[in-house]
């Protein structure tokens, strides 16, 4: 990691004290994934001979926009946490604007959970050590002054490295997504359904303002430790989000019979008993990871 400005770089990025990173020193840019948060591409920095990953917001940006988002990668590049995906430096271009972090090379832990033909079984152990480490990460959130809350926490966030530790992307990044989603909405993709699995019913109507909450975040981990617990998707039967948003607002959870959670499960009446009080319906009944 490097302090320094990477070699010149707009005044833009340099302004916010974030290491600026010219797309000249990020050649062989290789496209990964588009998400909620721009496209993901792959790279190799020219002068730290270290892969790197560059999330971007392609087109043409508002300069109160681009501040806006400056502001928000400044406050990303303040959280050094062992499980959080550190920032390396921002990509400030007159037609673009990009984060630059380091590369995982074993992808997401939605990649690891559901690529069942490339993972046919993962030891129990590193599944508790997964949930234990995302808990770690987000409490080092929580407890930021002033916290810092993710707020779209899901598996597909939650980054591994090459021995399987977990790395907490896309948190604190409500402008960025707002406006990549703005750029993107032409297209049949499936963020705000992936997202809404994950949502806590108080927060599923934009008009009516909740007080921003760390509870938020567990009732997003409470689903993500079934999932982990079951390697299925959730609500993977059900196609139209309004249903599983309907469901979810009287009540209705996930699966907890044999048929998800298998009766071998270490602890299983203890983790079941987490989940259930993690996504309770009143946001005052769910714990915090204090």
């Amino acid at each position: 990691m490097s302090g320094g400005d990477g070699g010149g770089g707009r005044a833009g990025a340099l302004s916010y004290g974030l290491p600026s990173i010219p797309s000249s020193k990020l050649p062989d840019l290789r496209f990964i994934s588009r998400g909620a948060y721009g496209t993901v591409s792959s790279a190799r920095h020219a002068d730290w001979r270290v892969p790197v990953a560059l999330k971007c917001l392609q087109g043409p940006l508002l300069d109160s926009d681009r501040n806006h988002l400056l502001k928000e990668a400044e406050i990303l590049h303040k959280a050094r946490f062992t499980y959080i995906l550190p920032i390396l430096g921002i990509c400030n271009e007159p037609e673009f604007l990009g984060i630059v972090t380091e590369y995982m090379i074993n992808g997401s832990l939605n990649q690891l959970l559901h690529g069942k033909d490339v993972y046919p079984d993962i030891p129990w152990c590193l599944r508790f050590r997964i949930l234990y480490e995302i808990a770690l990460g987000v409490n080092y959130l929580h407890n930021m002054d002033p916290p810092l809350l993710h707020h779209d926490l899901k598996t597909q966030n939650i980054l591994l490295d090459d021995e399987f530790h977990v790395k907490i992307a896309d948190f604190g990044m409500s402008k960025w997504r707002v406006i990549s989603m703005s750029q993107s909405r032409s297209e049949s993709s499936l963020p705000e359904g992936g997202t809404i699995i994950y949502m806590p019913p108080e927060d599923y109507n934009p008009s009516q303002k909740t007080r921003a909450s760390v509870k938020h975040d567990i009732y997003s981990y409470a689903v993500i430790m079934w999932e982990v617990m079951s390697r299925k998707q959730p609500f993977e039967e059900v196609i139209n989000p309004l249903q599983i948003m309907y469901s979810v607002s009287q009540g209705q959870r996930l699966d907890l019979s044999e048929g998800s959670l298998s009766m071998d499960i270490p602890h299983r009446r203890l983790i079941i008993r987490l989940m259930e009080s993690g996504w309770a319906q009143n946001p005052d009944e769910r714990p915090s990871f204090l």
